[in-house]
């Protein structure tokens, strides 16, 4: 039989409502899910090279932000390498 060991954290109300909702769904226990969940991203973290991580959440700076912003409002044309890459040449 394995041994358990009980852990607290604090999570948002919106992940809390995710949770609940796919624990109702799935008719499983909230422990297993987030048993699972957590060792998945451990796992991964572990197996995947660092410079692959991309964290969950992104922050980037006001000036960062109205860049992208402005990139997605007025798009540059795409580059031939692009169109190839999409096959569109």
């Amino acid at each position: 039989m394995a041994t358990t060991t009980q852990i607290s954290a604090s999570i948002s109300r919106e992940t809390k409502k995710l949770l609940d909702n796919y624990v109702r769904k799935r008719g499983v226990k909230k422990s297993y899910v987030i048993e699972q969940a957590l060792r998945h991203h451990l796992l991964a973290v572990h197996e995947i090279p660092e410079e692959y991580f991309i964290p969950p959440v992104v922050r980037v700076s006001a000036e960062s932000g109205k860049t992208l912003l402005d990139a997605l409002h007025q798009p540059s044309a795409p580059t031939p390498e692009m169109q190839e890459l999409m096959g569109r040449k």
